[in-house]
């Protein structure tokens, strides 16, 4: 069993990304806010991030931001997870608008986690979540304990908590026959 600290990226800033107009995963690429680089600052203090061994991110620059503000203040190395990602709205992979993205998590809402056999594009259920990162966290059981920097909608599969905020922090007992809880989505 691994105890995984679960952190949400600090607060970004889609300011640049929008005005070169942006879609689909390049808004990925936006950074943290000054008030991100200050929350993430402030997480890596934290006591739950005591004895922690290694810090794994997800591939998104506000996620690998926020681990590598806390990598330094804490003194421990980075891995990097590509499928430690957010939620994807659109598996077509069509770089779709802000507004196609709404609309994917408004079904989502609505049909718990679970995407239509009819709607369009396909997005990821929940349950896919669960296990895509499932299936990247086993690798790291040889570990006593790691700090996951990911997203919010991640950390929800593994720890029930309906408002996780910027660098919000849970600790999740992580084990390899984790189950899936449910529908997660608040």
């Amino acid at each position: 069993m691994t105890k995984i600290v679960f952190i949400r990226h600090g607060e970004p800033d889609y300011t640049h990304v929008y005005a070169r107009k942006f879609i689909g995963h390049g808004l990925d690429l936006g950074p943290l806010t000054p008030n991100g680089v200050e929350q993430a600052r402030s997480a890596a203090t934290d006591h739950r991030l005591s004895g922690a061994q290694l810090i794994v991110s997800s591939p998104y620059t506000r996620a690998m931001e926020t681990a590598a503000i806390i990598s330094r203040i804490v003194n421990l190395d980075i891995k990097v997870e590509v499928d430690l990602h957010e939620w994807l709205p659109d598996l077509t992979f069509r770089d779709s608008t802000e507004k196609e993205s709404h609309r994917a998590h408004i079904q989502l809402r609505s049909s718990r986690g679970i995407c239509p056999p009819d709607f369009t594009p396909p997005f990821e259920d929940l349950e896919t979540i669960f296990n895509r990162v499932k299936n990247c966290l086993v690798k790291y059981l040889r570990y006593e304990k790691i700090i996951v920097v990911c997203h919010a909608k991640v950390m929800r599969q593994f720890a029930e908590d309906p408002v996780i905020p910027y660098c919000g922090i849970r600790e999740v007992e992580f084990h390899r026959d984790f189950l899936w809880p449910g529908f997660r989505d608040f």
